[in-house]
């Protein structure tokens, strides 16, 4: 007979049994335990099975490792075989293979279920004096969370404090780039741009040509023919640069050879230089020389020279001298103010760094009263920044440092600075005073082991004897009625003042 071997797996429960089982279209169904299987072992879950098997018309037979199952399949008539190859031999036994349903169930003992579902608490849980006990018990771990994590403290300590000093020689310079523990560090440039105008009184003085010369001048005909003279006619010396005279009317030297006639004459170039003495005018220019001789019978005169102011190359040095001095002096009090607040301007570096434009009024060699200068230039000064500074005096601080000690704060304070001095290399040296606030370092887990479980006197004393203090530590606890400092240490919490 055919027969629909059902092999059960470890989580299988009643459910996904009958499930399986319904699949099966044979007249026997086997279901094949796994080894160690603590599934469907109870009389109830068997039934329910056997009756399943009864709805689909086939007879159930197990194969069961277990003697837990084997019994209890054996008392509701369910074939119980070693191995599926011997259940697939043999026969299964009609009477013990299918249950008959009858019309009236008999009387299901529900107590008999009950235990079959629940089994019964050991005897000794029943039991007053264990109930009391376990109650006891967790009220006491509830009691000892309460102690551990209910309570809480604030340690609030207030490190010793120590005044640290020191007296640093500092030197700067363009070169220098960064600073050097052994003092250096850069100079750093600033400038400003100013435009300034100056007049000064000249103090030279030009002989300027006033009046021109006039005299007479006596033309000669060396022709036969009339000889005409027309005004603008130059005559002139021989020396070298020649005077010149200009005719100032047109004349008419009569014919015959030795024939003269006198004409008015006057200097083309006023000043004394035309004040010639006689027979000295003896040349004429153009094409009547050819024709006509010229001398001075008597001496030129009337030429004038008049003196005027006139700048010299001093006065313009004087004036561009006394002008940059008045610039720097202006620039020394704009430029302090182009740098922050604490930095240390070196004032023997202040120079003239570039001269953007420079112009004199009058030009050189123009007559004139005064000299005015117009000068647009940069000026310069190189300074230490303070940052510079407190970072060296933090180094130098910092290589002295007491071992238990740390600052207050990462910046030094620099207390003052003496006058710098530049040399003539362009190096400035000057000291700095610098000081700063130390406080005693505190580790904090090491205040945290010290006040553990303590009471707050105990932990004040601890924390006094262990730690360097300027004052006793204020605790707080929560609840305040609370006796005794955490054991946890994040409970604790500690916090130093500064």
């Amino acid at each position: 007979m055919r027969t629909q071997v059902i092999q059960l797996d470890p989580h299988d429960d009643g459910t996904s049994v009958r499930d399986k089982m319904s699949w099966a279209k044979t007249p026997r169904i086997l279901l094949v335990y796994p080894r160690r299987s603590r599934t469907l072992r109870r009389i109830l879950d068997l039934r329910l099975l056997q009756r399943h098997a009864v709805s689909l018309g086939a007879q159930l037979a197990i194969v069961a490792p277990l003697s837990e199952i084997r019994l209890a399949a054996k008392e509701l008539g369910i074939p119980v075989f070693k191995n599926p190859a011997l259940a697939e031999r043999r026969t299964w036994m009609v009477g013990d293979a299918v249950e008959t349903p009858v019309r009236r169930n008999p009387r299901t003992d529900l107590r008999e279920l009950r235990r079959e579902v629940y089994q019964e608490e050991p005897p000794w849980r029943n039991k007053l004096g264990f109930r009391l006990l376990f109650f006891s018990l967790a009220v006491l771990a509830v009691l000892i969370l309460l102690l551990l994590f209910v309570p809480s403290a604030a340690v609030e300590l207030k490190p010793a404090t120590q005044l640290q000093s020191l007296a640093i020689s500092a030197s700067a310079n363009p070169k220098i780039a960064a600073v050097n523990l052994t003092g250096s560090l850069p100079a750093r440039l600033t400038f400003v741009v100013l435009e300034r105008n100056k007049t000064a009184t000249v103090t030279g003085s030009l002989v300027i040509p006033s009046t021109p010369a006039a005299g007479l001048v006596r033309f000669s005909n060396l022709t036969t023919a009339v000889a005409g003279v027309p005004a603008g006619t130059v005559v002139l010396t021989t020396g070298s640069p020649p005077a010149r005279f200009a005719t100032t009317m047109d004349a008419v030297v009569p014919a015959g050879a030795g024939k003269t006639l006198d004409v008015p004459v006057q200097a083309l170039d006023p000043g004394s230089s035309g004040n010639l003495p006689a027979k000295t005018l003896v040349a004429i220019e153009g094409y009547l020389g050819t024709s006509l001789a010229v001398t001075n019978p008597s001496p030129t005169t009337g030429g004038s020279d008049r003196s005027a102011p006139v700048q010299t190359a001093n006065d313009r040095t004087r004036l561009r001298a006394a002008l940059v001095s008045e610039i720097l002096d202006q620039c020394k009090t704009l430029l302090p103010k182009s740098i922050g607040t604490g930095d240390t301007v070196f004032p023997g570096t202040l120079a003239v760094g570039q001269v953007l434009s420079e112009s004199y009024f009058p030009a050189d060699g123009q007559t004139g009263q005064t000299l005015s200068l117009t000068l647009n230039l940069q000026c310069q000064v190189q300074y230490a920044s303070q940052s510079d500074m407190n970072t060296l005096a933090r180094l130098a601080l910092d290589a002295i440092l007491p071992e238990e000690f740390e600052p207050v704060s990462a910046e030094s304070i620099i207390l003052s600075s003496s006058t710098p001095v530049t040399d003539t290399d362009g190096t400035t040296h000057w000291k700095i005073q610098a000081q700063r606030l130390l406080y005693a370092r505190v580790d904090l887990s090491q205040a945290t082991h010290l006040v553990q479980g303590r009471t707050p006197g105990g932990a004040i004393r601890r924390l006094s004897q262990s730690l360097q203090l300027a004052a006793l530590p204020k605790i707080t606890l929560t609840p305040g009625w609370w006796p005794w400092l955490p054991i946890i240490p994040f409970r604790v919490t500690i916090s130093t003042e500064g």
